[in-house]
């Protein structure tokens, strides 16, 4: 007769053991769901997301179904699509939620009025993920902003922006903001960044509330 190792450990134990695995649970979804999205595979990176995920970039305010449309709009391009170098994720878990955050580097080959470019961009990665059924998905993912840079994609290359219109971007995210505009992304002047710090105080926050809401 097998005996389940679970029960031969305390109370404290099994709950410390089941953190634990629903915080690897949680980490693996979002490691999934960006490796699926570097390589194209959109099938994979659909079963990351539920029906009413929400996802909010520098560049797109959408479901997780639209956002898989649109980066396959992008990896579609002559320019093709970005990739992420990711830090060490960081996971929280309350019950059937958790709370996971990690740092990332987006290389991301664009067209600026023409030009070929390559559009640098730092931020901090906010993933909300949830166990509703049998499974871990993202419910809400948002990007914090900490800084990007735009260079010419070739070493004696040149770009020109307008400056009038660069000034208006935020400085957390100025060139995505600037790209996403003249691209026909739309303008979204108003994602968390360290040059508004009450916006990124706004996510912890409400992510925090999230965490620990009685659902």
């Amino acid at each position: 007769m097998s005996v389940d190792p679970m029960m031969s450990i305390g109370t404290a134990e099994r709950q410390s053991v089941q953190e634990l695995l629903a915080a690897e649970a949680a980490r693996q979804c979002v490691i999934h769901e960006r490796w699926a999205r570097d390589i194209g595979d959109w099938d994979e990176m659909a079963k990351c997301y539920y029906d009413d995920t929400r996802i909010a970039v520098g560049w797109a305010s959408c479901s997780g179904a639209e956002f898989i449309e649109h980066t396959k709009k992008l990896a579609a391009t002559p320019r093709g699509q970005g990739l992420h170098q990711l830090g060490p994720i960081q996971v929280q878990v309350n019950g059937n939620r958790a709370f996971a955050e990690l740092p990332a580097q987006i290389v991301m080959p664009v067209q600026v009025h023409g030009l070929e470019a390559i559009l640098y961009v730092w931020e901090r990665m906010c993933f909300r993920v949830e166990k509703r059924v049998d499974d871990w998905r993202i419910a809400e993912f948002k990007a914090v902003y900490l800084k990007d840079y735009l260079t010419p994609d070739r070493a004696n290359g040149r770009i020109e922006v307008d400056d009038r219109k660069l000034d208006t971007c935020r400085p957390s995210y100025r060139y995505t903001q600037y790209w996403s505009i003249q691209a026909g992304w739309g303008d979204h002047p108003d994602r968390p960044g360290i040059d508004r710090p009450e916006t990124v105080r706004e996510v912890y926050d409400s992510n925090e509330a999230w965490l620990h809401e009685v659902a």
